[in-house]
């Protein structure tokens, strides 16, 4: 009863004060059963439900995927929605419709409407802090009644809050690797089997297809549920060029030929996650997606902390597990200038294991460590000895991570400083920069 008794104490009005109150919920919370999570959405009307639904699961690339789907709905003609996780800076970020986040005004708005409709639920039931924010999507995606609406899962899949949604279009399943064990299963296998859980009984999933452990486990899922399975794999991008700033390369559909594709990034992962949208978003915009509308609908697109150059030599990627800072490392072997590493991690991804590919890559010059995530936050002593143990160059530690970056800027002179570990860390250097 402490969420509920929570809530009717609370008169919040402004943004800021929502904003905070949400933060505060896994204090008073624990994760459902989804029978429980679907009972209240039902409750609510099942909102959103009739626009047509794009469910994109995986490990790493979930993010850009959606954002790559999203600007090519949109370069077609048609309106689109958004529900992601983390943000970066606003809580806003994770709602939004035409690129644009929700307004602070319908924010408050649905979270009243929202928490006044748990007074009058009569089950015990109190929506997790991602639960909350997924029905705020929704109910704000029925009043504005988008034509699509791309659905990023949080960390898993089968029982994720999202999965409760029927009327999906085509799942997206991104690279699966070792992440949120705990929750998830000890294995590739395991993992993969919770990510599949997102295929529902005829919907076609498009798919990465890196291990064949992981695409058969894919495919077995697929063929239970009577969907087709289209796998896409790197030997598909072809003529791919690295220009440092941007990469070029080509991908082949039946029937349409080549498409002609520029990544307005550096980053080798963002082929592989403009090739999934590509191919997913094909099948459901058919023949209004020609290879010039979705040449321009990537070269537009932009997403925050993917390797973004936010300011000259200062670039900032939200890698925080070791297949995502494998891939960082890949990108980085590409640009010349000398390297800084500005790193913070959250305690419960696999630090050891990033620390090594880090140091083994011999790609940086110098170290800074520091600290970001709040409660989830790495202890900074333990992260510092993890580098000294992995490395004879120069590691620098500090528990400000304004300092950090500060200290980061000064030494980097003509080179080029990389925050990565966290997508704590990213969006709070992210924020400095921008101030």
């Amino acid at each position: 009863m402490i969420w509920r008794n929570h809530v009717m104490k609370e008169d919040l009005k402004e943004y800021r004060d929502v904003e905070e109150y949400i933060l505060d919920i896994p204090k008073f919370t624990k994760k459902h059963k989804q029978s429980e999570t679907d009972g209240f959405y039902t409750f609510l009307g099942r909102p959103g439900e009739r626009q047509k639904i794009i469910h994109v699961a995986g490990t790493n690339g979930k993010g850009s995927v959606c954002v790559y789907s999203e600007s090519m709905i949109m370069a077609t003609g048609h309106t689109c929605g958004l529900f992601s996780s983390p943000h970066l800076e606003c809580m806003r970020e994770r709602i939004r419709l035409q690129k644009m986040d929700i307004p602070e005004e319908a924010f408050v708005r649905i979270f009243t409407y929202v928490t006044q409709q748990m007074e009058r639920y009569t089950k015990n039931y109190f929506p997790t802090f991602f639960e909350l924010l997924f029905f705020m999507a929704m109910v704000y995606f029925e009043e504005t009644k988008p034509e699509y609406i791309i659905l990023e899962t949080g960390m898993g899949g089968r029982l994720d809050a999202t999965n409760i949604v029927k009327n999906k279009k085509i799942c997206i399943i991104t690279r699966i690797a070792l992440d949120h064990m705990a929750y998830l299963g000890d294995t590739l296998e395991e993992i993969a089997g919770e990510k599949a859980g997102i295929i529902f009984g005829g919907v076609p999933v498009v798919y990465y297809h890196e291990m064949e452990d992981i695409s058969r486990v894919i495919r077995e899922k697929a063929e239970e549920m009577g969907a087709e399975a289209i796998p896409i794999a790197e030997a598909d991008l072809l003529n791919l060029k690295n220009h440092q700033k941007y990469i070029d390369f080509s991908i082949f559909f039946e029937y349409y030929g080549y498409y002609n594709i520029k990544v307005p990034s550096c980053a080798l992962y963002q082929c592989m996650n403009v090739s999934l949208a590509l191919y997913a978003m094909r099948r459901i915009l058919g023949k209004q997606l020609t290879q010039e509308i979705a040449a321009e609908a990537v070269v537009r697109t932009s997403w925050s902390c993917r390797m973004e150059e936010i300011r000259p030599g200062i670039l900032l990627d939200g890698a925080h597990n070791p297949n995502g800072m494998q891939a960082l490392l890949q990108s980085l072997s590409y640009r010349q200038e000398r390297k800084i590493l500005l790193f913070a991690a959250v305690s419960d991804k696999d630090i050891a294991a990033m620390v090594h590919e880090i140091t083994a890559s011999g790609i940086f010059e110098h170290y800074i460590i520091t600290v970001a995530g709040g409660a989830r936050a790495a202890d900074l002593d333990y992260v510092e000895k993890l580098f000294r143990d992995n490395t004879e160059k120069d590691v620098k530690a500090f528990q400000d991570a304004g300092q950090a970056f500060r200290y980061g800027k000064m030494v980097r002179q003509d080179g080029l400083l990389v925050v990565a570990g966290s997508l704590y860390l990213a969006g709070l250097i992210r924020s400095l920069c921008k101030d």
